[in-house]
Protein backbone atom coordinates (compact mmCIF):
# COMPACT_ATOMS: atom_id res chain seq x y z
CA UNK A 1 0.00 0.00 0.00
CA UNK A 2 2.85 2.40 0.88
CA UNK A 3 4.44 1.65 -2.61
CA UNK A 4 1.47 2.44 -4.31
CA UNK A 5 1.00 5.57 -2.71
CA UNK A 6 4.37 6.58 -3.73
CA UNK A 7 4.49 5.91 -6.92
CA UNK A 8 0.94 7.89 -6.88
CA UNK A 9 2.75 10.77 -5.41
CA UNK A 10 4.97 10.65 -7.50
CA UNK A 11 2.85 10.47 -10.64
CA UNK A 12 0.58 12.83 -10.07
CA UNK A 13 4.31 15.87 -9.10
CA UNK A 14 5.09 14.61 -12.98
CA UNK A 15 1.36 15.12 -14.32
CA UNK A 16 1.37 18.72 -12.38
CA UNK A 17 4.97 19.66 -13.66
CA UNK A 18 4.34 18.53 -17.19
CA UNK A 19 0.75 20.79 -16.61
CA UNK A 20 2.70 23.83 -15.66
CA UNK A 21 5.24 23.42 -18.26
CA UNK A 22 2.48 23.40 -20.96
CA UNK A 23 0.02 25.78 -19.42
CA UNK A 24 -0.69 28.74 -22.05
CA UNK A 25 -0.27 31.69 -20.07
CA UNK A 26 -1.40 35.38 -21.90
CA UNK A 27 1.38 37.54 -22.77
CA UNK A 28 1.63 40.63 -20.70
CA UNK A 29 1.23 43.18 -23.98
CA UNK A 30 -1.87 45.13 -22.78
CA UNK A 31 -4.14 42.91 -24.99
CA UNK A 32 -7.00 40.71 -24.03
CA UNK A 33 -5.63 36.95 -25.26
CA UNK A 34 -8.43 34.74 -26.54
CA UNK A 35 -8.73 31.23 -26.99
CA UNK A 36 -10.33 29.32 -29.72
CA UNK A 37 -11.74 25.69 -29.44
CA UNK A 38 -10.65 24.20 -32.77
CA UNK A 39 -8.84 22.10 -35.01
CA UNK A 40 -4.98 22.98 -35.45
CA UNK A 41 -5.74 23.21 -39.71
CA UNK A 42 -2.76 25.72 -40.71
CA UNK A 43 -5.34 27.95 -42.31
CA UNK A 44 -5.62 28.84 -38.87
CA UNK A 45 -2.77 31.19 -38.77
CA UNK A 46 -4.11 33.66 -41.46
CA UNK A 47 -7.56 33.71 -39.81
CA UNK A 48 -6.37 34.49 -36.15
CA UNK A 49 -3.75 37.14 -38.14
CA UNK A 50 -6.90 38.54 -39.84
CA UNK A 51 -8.51 39.31 -36.72
CA UNK A 52 -5.77 40.67 -34.41
CA UNK A 53 -5.42 43.39 -37.58
CA UNK A 54 -9.37 44.20 -37.13
CA UNK A 55 -9.26 44.37 -33.62
CA UNK A 56 -5.95 45.11 -32.21
CA UNK A 57 -6.31 45.13 -28.53
CA UNK A 58 -7.43 41.46 -28.99
CA UNK A 59 -5.54 38.51 -29.83
CA UNK A 60 -7.18 34.75 -30.42
CA UNK A 61 -4.67 31.71 -30.35
CA UNK A 62 -5.58 27.92 -31.07
CA UNK A 63 -5.96 25.45 -28.38
CA UNK A 64 -6.87 21.89 -29.95
CA UNK A 65 -6.47 20.06 -26.83
CA UNK A 66 -10.54 19.56 -26.78
CA UNK A 67 -11.32 19.68 -30.56
CA UNK A 68 -13.50 17.38 -31.48
CA UNK A 69 -14.70 15.97 -28.17
CA UNK A 70 -17.83 17.94 -26.88
CA UNK A 71 -17.39 16.03 -23.70
CA UNK A 72 -14.24 17.48 -22.87
CA UNK A 73 -15.47 20.73 -23.95
CA UNK A 74 -18.16 20.73 -21.41
CA UNK A 75 -16.09 19.49 -18.73
CA UNK A 76 -13.68 22.08 -19.40
CA UNK A 77 -15.64 24.97 -19.40
CA UNK A 78 -17.53 24.04 -16.59
CA UNK A 79 -14.99 23.79 -14.56
CA UNK A 80 -13.63 27.36 -15.44
CA UNK A 81 -10.95 25.99 -17.73
CA UNK A 82 -12.42 26.13 -21.24
CA UNK A 83 -11.38 27.85 -24.18
CA UNK A 84 -12.85 31.47 -24.77
CA UNK A 85 -14.85 30.59 -28.26
CA UNK A 86 -15.65 27.10 -29.24
CA UNK A 87 -16.24 25.16 -32.46
CA UNK A 88 -19.75 23.37 -32.72
CA UNK A 89 -21.90 21.35 -35.16
CA UNK A 90 -25.56 21.12 -35.35
CA UNK A 91 -25.66 17.93 -33.37
CA UNK A 92 -23.52 18.84 -29.95
CA UNK A 93 -25.36 22.40 -29.96
CA UNK A 94 -28.10 20.70 -27.79
CA UNK A 95 -25.95 19.44 -25.25
CA UNK A 96 -23.81 22.28 -24.68
CA UNK A 97 -26.67 24.53 -23.97
CA UNK A 98 -28.27 22.68 -21.67
CA UNK A 99 -25.21 21.79 -20.02
CA UNK A 100 -25.38 26.11 -19.52
CA UNK A 101 -21.71 26.36 -21.07
CA UNK A 102 -22.77 28.66 -24.01
CA UNK A 103 -23.48 32.09 -24.32
CA UNK A 104 -26.99 33.40 -25.32
CA UNK A 105 -26.03 35.59 -28.02
CA UNK A 106 -29.41 36.93 -29.12
CA UNK A 107 -29.20 40.19 -27.39
CA UNK A 108 -25.89 41.09 -28.70
CA UNK A 109 -25.74 39.05 -32.44
CA UNK A 110 -28.32 42.03 -34.41
CA UNK A 111 -26.30 45.18 -33.08
CA UNK A 112 -23.28 43.12 -33.61
CA UNK A 113 -23.95 42.18 -37.11
CA UNK A 114 -23.75 38.45 -36.55
CA UNK A 115 -27.37 37.40 -35.89
CA UNK A 116 -28.56 34.76 -38.11
CA UNK A 117 -29.85 36.92 -41.08
CA UNK A 118 -25.92 37.32 -42.15
CA UNK A 119 -25.48 34.20 -43.37
CA UNK A 120 -27.29 31.38 -45.57
CA UNK A 121 -31.39 30.49 -44.83
CA UNK A 122 -30.42 26.52 -44.94
CA UNK A 123 -28.47 26.93 -41.87
CA UNK A 124 -29.91 29.28 -39.69
CA UNK A 125 -31.74 27.50 -37.86
CA UNK A 126 -29.15 24.86 -36.67
CA UNK A 127 -28.00 28.46 -34.78
CA UNK A 128 -31.00 28.30 -32.62
CA UNK A 129 -31.98 26.65 -29.82
CA UNK A 130 -35.49 27.30 -28.09
CA UNK A 131 -35.73 30.53 -29.99
CA UNK A 132 -32.41 32.17 -28.42
CA UNK A 133 -29.22 32.17 -31.21
CA UNK A 134 -26.15 30.57 -29.89
CA UNK A 135 -23.49 30.40 -31.93
CA UNK A 136 -22.49 31.43 -35.52
CA UNK A 137 -20.69 30.08 -38.73
CA UNK A 138 -17.07 29.66 -39.42
CA UNK A 139 -17.46 28.13 -42.66
CA UNK A 140 -20.76 26.19 -44.38
CA UNK A 141 -20.69 23.05 -45.93
CA UNK A 142 -22.73 21.68 -48.37
CA UNK A 143 -21.81 18.46 -50.93
CA UNK A 144 -21.72 18.14 -54.67
CA UNK A 145 -20.44 15.23 -57.08
CA UNK A 146 -16.51 16.03 -58.00
CA UNK A 147 -15.46 14.17 -60.93
CA UNK A 148 -11.97 13.51 -62.66
CA UNK A 149 -12.12 14.81 -66.17
CA UNK A 150 -9.14 12.51 -67.17
CA UNK A 151 -10.92 9.26 -65.91
CA UNK A 152 -14.05 10.15 -67.55
CA UNK A 153 -11.83 11.38 -70.92
CA UNK A 154 -10.00 8.05 -70.79
CA UNK A 155 -13.48 5.83 -70.75
CA UNK A 156 -14.95 8.11 -73.65
CA UNK A 157 -17.98 9.52 -71.33
CA UNK A 158 -19.46 12.29 -71.25
CA UNK A 159 -19.06 14.60 -67.80
CA UNK A 160 -22.53 14.54 -65.88
CA UNK A 161 -24.73 18.01 -66.52
CA UNK A 162 -26.45 19.60 -63.86
CA UNK A 163 -29.98 18.18 -63.66
CA UNK A 164 -29.07 14.80 -64.02
CA UNK A 165 -31.01 12.25 -62.08
CA UNK A 166 -30.43 9.41 -59.63
CA UNK A 167 -30.67 6.96 -63.25
CA UNK A 168 -28.63 9.09 -64.98
CA UNK A 169 -25.86 8.84 -62.03
CA UNK A 170 -26.39 4.68 -62.18
CA UNK A 171 -26.17 4.63 -66.15
CA UNK A 172 -23.17 7.14 -65.72
CA UNK A 173 -21.45 4.42 -63.19
CA UNK A 174 -22.50 1.24 -65.53
CA UNK A 175 -20.84 3.15 -68.46
CA UNK A 176 -17.71 3.96 -66.73
CA UNK A 177 -17.25 0.29 -66.00
CA UNK A 178 -18.46 -0.88 -68.85
CA UNK A 179 -15.81 1.27 -71.64
CA UNK A 180 -12.33 -0.06 -71.43
CA UNK A 181 -10.14 2.77 -71.03
CA UNK A 182 -7.17 3.80 -73.22
CA UNK A 183 -4.43 3.73 -71.07
CA UNK A 184 -5.38 0.68 -69.91
CA UNK A 185 -6.25 1.89 -66.02
CA UNK A 186 -8.50 -0.32 -63.91
CA UNK A 187 -10.81 3.20 -62.13
CA UNK A 188 -14.35 2.85 -60.02
CA UNK A 189 -16.70 4.85 -61.13
CA UNK A 190 -17.58 6.22 -57.44
CA UNK A 191 -15.50 6.77 -54.14
CA UNK A 192 -17.41 5.54 -51.23
CA UNK A 193 -17.08 7.16 -47.94
CA UNK A 194 -19.11 4.66 -46.52
CA UNK A 195 -21.41 5.47 -43.15
CA UNK A 196 -24.12 8.50 -43.48
CA UNK A 197 -22.30 10.41 -45.77
CA UNK A 198 -23.61 10.17 -49.24
CA UNK A 199 -27.17 8.65 -47.45
CA UNK A 200 -27.78 12.08 -45.90
CA UNK A 201 -27.96 13.72 -49.84
CA UNK A 202 -30.11 11.49 -50.49
CA UNK A 203 -32.59 11.20 -47.74
CA UNK A 204 -32.79 15.16 -48.59
CA UNK A 205 -33.37 14.18 -52.07
CA UNK A 206 -35.72 12.05 -51.02
CA UNK A 207 -37.38 14.87 -48.93
CA UNK A 208 -36.73 12.72 -46.05
CA UNK A 209 -35.86 14.48 -42.08
CA UNK A 210 -34.34 12.86 -38.76
CA UNK A 211 -37.71 13.40 -37.43
CA UNK A 212 -41.06 14.72 -36.70
CA UNK A 213 -41.66 18.49 -36.74
CA UNK A 214 -42.61 18.60 -33.13
CA UNK A 215 -39.49 16.11 -32.25
CA UNK A 216 -41.48 13.35 -30.31
CA UNK A 217 -40.69 10.88 -32.66
CA UNK A 218 -38.11 9.66 -35.11
CA UNK A 219 -38.61 9.89 -39.02
CA UNK A 220 -35.99 7.40 -39.76
CA UNK A 221 -39.02 4.75 -41.06
CA UNK A 222 -40.16 7.26 -42.93
CA UNK A 223 -41.16 5.98 -46.89
CA UNK A 224 -38.43 8.77 -47.86
CA UNK A 225 -36.06 8.21 -45.74
CA UNK A 226 -36.02 4.18 -46.20
CA UNK A 227 -36.37 4.33 -49.88
CA UNK A 228 -32.62 6.95 -49.78
CA UNK A 229 -30.66 3.64 -47.74
CA UNK A 230 -31.86 1.21 -50.28
CA UNK A 231 -30.64 3.48 -52.64
CA UNK A 232 -27.55 3.37 -51.21
CA UNK A 233 -27.57 -0.19 -50.90
CA UNK A 234 -29.02 -1.44 -54.20
CA UNK A 235 -26.24 1.09 -55.49
CA UNK A 236 -23.61 -1.67 -53.14
CA UNK A 237 -25.47 -4.92 -54.27
CA UNK A 238 -27.53 -4.74 -56.86
CA UNK A 239 -26.47 -2.11 -59.78
CA UNK A 240 -22.98 -2.77 -58.05
CA UNK A 241 -21.81 0.72 -59.05
CA UNK A 242 -20.23 1.67 -55.77
CA UNK A 243 -17.86 -0.79 -53.51
CA UNK A 244 -18.68 -1.62 -50.24
CA UNK A 245 -16.71 0.03 -47.21
CA UNK A 246 -15.03 -3.49 -47.10
CA UNK A 247 -14.43 -3.80 -50.52
CA UNK A 248 -12.97 0.04 -50.73
CA UNK A 249 -10.60 -0.70 -47.60
CA UNK A 250 -9.40 -4.21 -49.77
CA UNK A 251 -8.46 -1.82 -52.86
CA UNK A 252 -7.00 0.87 -50.80
CA UNK A 253 -4.66 -2.34 -49.13
CA UNK A 254 -3.99 -3.36 -52.24
CA UNK A 255 -3.28 -0.82 -54.42
CA UNK A 256 -1.09 0.72 -51.34
CA UNK A 257 -3.04 3.69 -51.47
CA UNK A 258 -4.40 3.96 -47.54
CA UNK A 259 -7.56 3.47 -46.77
CA UNK A 260 -11.33 5.16 -47.21
CA UNK A 261 -12.68 6.56 -50.18
CA UNK A 262 -11.50 9.80 -50.17
CA UNK A 263 -7.90 8.14 -50.32
CA UNK A 264 -8.66 6.61 -53.55
CA UNK A 265 -10.54 9.55 -55.45
CA UNK A 266 -7.27 11.70 -54.10
CA UNK A 267 -5.58 9.09 -55.67
CA UNK A 268 -6.57 9.39 -59.09
CA UNK A 269 -8.67 5.85 -59.25
CA UNK A 270 -12.11 6.66 -58.92
CA UNK A 271 -14.37 9.11 -60.63
CA UNK A 272 -16.33 10.73 -58.49
CA UNK A 273 -16.68 11.40 -54.87
CA UNK A 274 -19.52 13.32 -53.15
CA UNK A 275 -17.71 15.59 -51.16
CA UNK A 276 -17.86 19.61 -50.24
CA UNK A 277 -15.90 22.39 -51.40
CA UNK A 278 -13.54 21.91 -49.00
CA UNK A 279 -11.78 18.86 -51.05
CA UNK A 280 -9.14 21.75 -52.74
CA UNK A 281 -7.99 22.80 -49.58
CA UNK A 282 -5.67 19.85 -50.13
CA UNK A 283 -5.72 19.67 -54.09
CA UNK A 284 -1.87 20.90 -54.15
CA UNK A 285 -1.17 17.93 -52.59
CA UNK A 286 -2.33 16.07 -55.36
CA UNK A 287 -1.28 17.59 -58.54
CA UNK A 288 -2.31 14.99 -60.62
CA UNK A 289 -5.75 16.30 -60.07
CA UNK A 290 -4.85 19.91 -60.44
CA UNK A 291 -6.77 21.48 -63.62
CA UNK A 292 -9.04 18.26 -64.12
CA UNK A 293 -11.74 18.63 -61.56
CA UNK A 294 -15.10 18.97 -62.72
CA UNK A 295 -18.44 19.37 -60.17
CA UNK A 296 -22.42 19.26 -60.43
CA UNK A 297 -25.20 19.02 -58.30
CA UNK A 298 -25.94 16.41 -56.38
CA UNK A 299 -28.62 13.88 -59.00
CA UNK A 300 -32.07 14.38 -58.02
CA UNK A 301 -35.15 12.05 -57.64
CA UNK A 302 -37.50 11.51 -60.26
CA UNK A 303 -39.32 14.75 -60.66
CA UNK A 304 -37.81 16.22 -57.38
CA UNK A 305 -35.13 19.08 -57.38
CA UNK A 306 -31.61 18.55 -56.68
CA UNK A 307 -31.13 18.49 -53.27
CA UNK A 308 -28.86 18.11 -50.44
CA UNK A 309 -27.92 18.59 -46.59
CA UNK A 310 -25.96 21.21 -44.99
CA UNK A 311 -23.78 21.77 -42.08
CA UNK A 312 -21.85 24.19 -40.58
CA UNK A 313 -18.36 24.34 -38.33
CA UNK A 314 -20.19 27.18 -36.11
CA UNK A 315 -18.52 29.27 -33.05
CA UNK A 316 -19.73 29.87 -29.55
CA UNK A 317 -19.11 31.81 -27.05
CA UNK A 318 -17.79 30.27 -23.40
CA UNK A 319 -20.68 31.57 -20.80
CA UNK A 320 -18.17 31.34 -18.12
CA UNK A 321 -15.18 33.01 -19.58
CA UNK A 322 -13.74 36.14 -17.69
CA UNK A 323 -13.21 37.57 -21.80
CA UNK A 324 -16.65 36.87 -22.88
CA UNK A 325 -17.40 40.80 -23.93
CA UNK A 326 -14.09 40.22 -26.26
CA UNK A 327 -15.21 36.77 -27.63
CA UNK A 328 -18.16 38.62 -28.80
CA UNK A 329 -15.69 40.68 -31.18
CA UNK A 330 -14.57 36.91 -32.78
CA UNK A 331 -17.99 36.13 -33.97
CA UNK A 332 -18.63 39.60 -35.46
CA UNK A 333 -14.91 38.89 -37.17
CA UNK A 334 -16.54 35.69 -38.27
CA UNK A 335 -19.84 37.60 -39.84
CA UNK A 336 -17.07 40.31 -41.95
CA UNK A 337 -16.67 40.27 -45.32
CA UNK A 338 -12.79 40.00 -44.59
CA UNK A 339 -13.09 36.62 -43.19
CA UNK A 340 -15.79 35.41 -45.88
CA UNK A 341 -12.54 36.40 -48.28
CA UNK A 342 -10.00 34.65 -46.34
CA UNK A 343 -12.39 31.02 -46.59
CA UNK A 344 -13.08 31.49 -50.37
CA UNK A 345 -9.79 32.29 -50.80
CA UNK A 346 -8.29 28.35 -49.36
CA UNK A 347 -11.32 26.85 -50.13
CA UNK A 348 -12.41 25.80 -46.93
CA UNK A 349 -15.74 25.24 -47.44
CA UNK A 350 -18.04 28.04 -48.18
CA UNK A 351 -17.77 31.06 -45.98
CA UNK A 352 -20.31 32.65 -43.75
CA UNK A 353 -21.73 35.36 -45.46
CA UNK A 354 -23.57 34.37 -48.76
CA UNK A 355 -22.94 37.88 -50.24
CA UNK A 356 -18.85 36.53 -51.24
CA UNK A 357 -20.81 33.17 -52.42
CA UNK A 358 -23.36 34.69 -55.04
CA UNK A 359 -21.73 32.93 -58.11
CA UNK A 360 -19.38 30.17 -58.83
CA UNK A 361 -17.44 33.14 -60.33
CA UNK A 362 -17.11 34.74 -56.98
CA UNK A 363 -15.92 31.47 -55.56
CA UNK A 364 -12.78 30.93 -57.97
CA UNK A 365 -9.31 30.73 -56.73
CA UNK A 366 -5.63 29.95 -58.18
CA UNK A 367 -6.15 26.55 -57.44
CA UNK A 368 -9.16 26.08 -59.26
CA UNK A 369 -9.87 29.21 -61.34
CA UNK A 370 -12.71 27.53 -62.41
CA UNK A 371 -16.20 29.47 -62.32
CA UNK A 372 -18.49 26.05 -63.47
CA UNK A 373 -16.60 23.63 -60.52
CA UNK A 374 -17.76 26.26 -57.63
CA UNK A 375 -21.29 27.11 -58.99
CA UNK A 376 -21.78 23.30 -58.32
CA UNK A 377 -21.48 24.44 -54.17
CA UNK A 378 -23.94 27.53 -54.86
CA UNK A 379 -26.70 25.88 -56.71
CA UNK A 380 -26.35 22.89 -53.59
CA UNK A 381 -26.64 25.65 -50.81
CA UNK A 382 -29.66 27.34 -52.61
CA UNK A 383 -31.62 24.38 -52.54
CA UNK A 384 -29.75 22.67 -49.21
CA UNK A 385 -32.03 21.65 -46.10
CA UNK A 386 -31.02 21.10 -42.91
CA UNK A 387 -32.12 17.98 -40.76
CA UNK A 388 -33.97 18.65 -37.74
CA UNK A 389 -33.44 17.28 -34.49
CA UNK A 390 -34.81 16.66 -31.43
CA UNK A 391 -34.89 18.61 -28.13
CA UNK A 392 -35.68 15.26 -25.94
CA UNK A 393 -32.52 13.25 -26.97
CA UNK A 394 -29.06 14.41 -27.09
CA UNK A 395 -28.32 14.97 -31.07
CA UNK A 396 -24.86 13.17 -30.72
CA UNK A 397 -26.50 10.19 -29.65
CA UNK A 398 -28.96 9.65 -31.87
CA UNK A 399 -26.23 10.41 -34.66
CA UNK A 400 -24.14 7.44 -33.48
CA UNK A 401 -26.88 5.04 -33.24
CA UNK A 402 -27.86 6.05 -37.07
CA UNK A 403 -24.42 5.28 -38.05
CA UNK A 404 -24.12 1.91 -35.99
CA UNK A 405 -27.24 0.90 -38.33
CA UNK A 406 -25.98 2.08 -41.70
CA UNK A 407 -22.79 0.19 -40.68
CA UNK A 408 -25.35 -3.32 -40.34
CA UNK A 409 -26.80 -2.12 -43.78
CA UNK A 410 -23.74 -1.96 -45.36
CA UNK A 411 -22.39 -5.21 -43.96
CA UNK A 412 -25.91 -7.10 -45.17
CA UNK A 413 -26.69 -7.96 -41.19
CA UNK A 414 -29.78 -6.19 -41.88
CA UNK A 415 -32.44 -4.87 -45.06
CA UNK A 416 -32.62 -0.69 -45.19
CA UNK A 417 -36.29 -1.19 -44.03
CA UNK A 418 -35.63 -3.20 -40.86
CA UNK A 419 -32.81 -1.26 -40.08
CA UNK A 420 -34.27 2.19 -40.32
CA UNK A 421 -37.59 0.46 -38.04
CA UNK A 422 -35.40 -0.74 -35.37
CA UNK A 423 -33.20 2.93 -35.30
CA UNK A 424 -36.93 4.60 -35.22
CA UNK A 425 -38.12 2.18 -32.43
CA UNK A 426 -34.89 2.90 -30.67
CA UNK A 427 -34.78 6.34 -30.73
CA UNK A 428 -38.52 6.98 -29.73
CA UNK A 429 -38.08 4.48 -26.85
CA UNK A 430 -34.82 6.79 -25.72
CA UNK A 431 -37.42 9.70 -26.36
CA UNK A 432 -39.77 8.19 -23.56
CA UNK A 433 -37.50 7.14 -21.22
CA UNK A 434 -35.81 10.72 -21.29
CA UNK A 435 -39.55 12.20 -20.94
CA UNK A 436 -40.34 9.92 -17.98
CA UNK A 437 -36.88 11.05 -16.16
CA UNK A 438 -36.72 14.91 -17.14
CA UNK A 439 -38.93 17.60 -15.89
CA UNK A 440 -37.50 19.99 -17.74
CA UNK A 441 -38.39 17.65 -21.05
CA UNK A 442 -41.87 17.46 -19.47
CA UNK A 443 -42.27 21.03 -19.29
CA UNK A 444 -40.68 21.34 -23.00
CA UNK A 445 -43.28 18.91 -23.95
CA UNK A 446 -46.00 20.59 -22.82
CA UNK A 447 -44.77 23.62 -25.19
CA UNK A 448 -44.60 21.85 -28.30
CA UNK A 449 -47.73 20.01 -27.97
CA UNK A 450 -50.31 22.50 -25.49
CA UNK A 451 -50.85 18.98 -23.58
CA UNK A 452 -50.36 18.58 -20.13
CA UNK A 453 -47.17 15.70 -20.28
CA UNK A 454 -48.45 12.01 -18.99
CA UNK A 455 -46.56 8.66 -18.95
CA UNK A 456 -48.86 7.03 -21.59
CA UNK A 457 -48.81 9.93 -24.15
CA UNK A 458 -48.28 8.56 -27.67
Amino acid sequence: MKNIFIICAVLFAAMYAVAEATMVRPKDDGKVHLRWATDPNPARVVQVGAFGAMFPTTAVAVDPNASGDPTKVIVQCATGSGADVIDITADTTQSMVESGILLDLTPYAKQMDFDPSHTYPAVQDALMVGGKQYSFPANVSVNAIIYNKRIFDDHGVPYPKPGWTQDDFVRVCQQLQKNPSKSGNSDIPFANTGGTGIVNDFIVGNGGQYFEPDGLHAAFDSPQVVAAVQQYYDMMYKSKVIPTPMEASNMSAQGGWGSGGMTIFSGGKAAMIDTGRWFICSLPNYPDLMGHLGAVPMPRVGNRPSGVSCGARAVGVNAKSPHWRDALKFLQYLASPQYSKIIVDDGDSLPPNPKLASSGKALVTDVVPDPSFHEAFVEAINSAKPFRYSPFIDASVSSRWYGDYMGKVENQLMTPAQAMKALTAQINQQIRTNLERRPDLQKKYEQVTGKKYTPNWS
